[in-house]
């Protein structure tokens, strides 16, 4: 049991005036045990921040912790790669000239032949994978099974987290179900810490025990999944549950629907993030709706966002909660 912690982590892509920072001073943690959701739209970030975890992305600033240690000084030893990543598309992240069997295997610590297949047969059964499907290839199996391989295989290493990203995305609808099924089982069953990303925030509902909002490289909203949902404080996560599937006007668990019309905007250029408030340009409770509001055009929300309710970075987060009007 471990737990994973991002402490203000920048990660950049590109050099120079065309450098952009991808995830800009995040602080976000996976306690023992449970599952943090990490939703936003495409390019807000989410993704990198992952690679962040696994070593795939240099981290340029800040750390990543595993029970407090930096996990880039961390070795794997026996107990495996420590944290293990399962990727979003099935297909691409197996070899396909490797069986299902040996794709799980050789991610097992060194071990003898005959305890090697006896895990193999474990960890299949472990995700609900047929025995058949030991000597399959990835061509072989539909989209739900290669995810299914993929997941024994970041078993095999024997992690203390998982970070999944996006597993379910590249899935038809009809399979979706049963992997996230699958993944509500095995937390359940194993308490493995999982990092769990998503842009969907049905999906991310359904799995965690902790939502965190991410906006153009930055957390802006953190807090209990059950709180995030039926009191929303920041106005994205507002609009991402409005503009989530629902019935009767409601966002689900109760939050109604109230979109700004703002949010149709595209989003800004990451490579010049807007200053003050990153979202004031999309906001419908910002400048563009209420134009005395002009702090949101200068003023970082994130410093002093502690503070607030699920650590909300916006200026207005507690005049949000105690009125559905955007006129305050």
């Amino acid at each position: 049991m471990s737990e994973l912690r991002f402490e203000d982590v920048t990660v950049c892509y590109g050099t120079g005036r065309r450098a952009m920072r991808a995830v800009d001073g995040v602080s976000l943690t996976v306690p023992t045990g449970q599952v943090v959701g990490l939703v936003g739209e495409s390019g807000s970030g989410k993704s990198t921040l992952a690679r962040a975890a696994v070593g795939l992305a240099p981290v340029a600033a800040g750390r990543v912790l595993l029970d407090g240690r930096d996990i880039r000084h961390r070795t794997a030893g026996r107990s495996g790669k420590a944290v293990q990543m399962v990727f979003q598309e099935p297909y691409a992240s197996l070899d396909p000239r490797m069986s299902a069997g040996d794709s799980v295997a050789e991610a097992i610590p060194r071990t003898d032949a005959a305890t090697r297949r006896a895990e193999v047969a474990r960890l299949f059964g472990l995700v609900g994978l047929d025995a058949a499907h030991v000597s399959s290839r990835p061509a072989e199996l539909s989209g739900g099974q290669c995810q299914r391989v993929a997941l024994a295989r970041a078993l095999a290493a024997r992690p203390q987290i998982v970070v999944a990203d996006e597993i379910t995305s590249a899935l038809d609808v009809s399979v979706q179900g049963t992997v996230l099924n699958l993944v509500r089982d095995l937390q359940r069953r194993i308490r493995l810490g999982m990092l769990f990303i998503s842009h969907n925030l049905a999906v991310v509902r359904y799995v965690s025990d902790i939502i965190a909002v991410m906006y153009l490289g930055r957390i802006v909203e953190c807090g209990p999944a059950h709180e995030v949902l039926t009191d929303p404080q920041h106005p994205y996560t507002r609009e991402l549950l409005a503009a989530a599937p629902h019935r009767d006007g409601y966002a689900g668990d109760g939050v109604r629907e109230e979109s700004g019309a703002v949010m149709d905007t595209e989003p800004p250029d990451p490579h010049h993030a807007p200053a003050g408030c990153r979202f004031h340009p999309r906001c419908p409770v910002g400048p563009l709706a209420l134009p005395s509001r002009t702090d949101c055009l200068s003023l970082d929300p994130t410093v002093g966002a502690l503070g607030r309710m699920h650590s909300t970075a916006c200026h207005y987060a507690a005049a949000l909660s105690t009125s559905s009007d955007v006129a305050t």
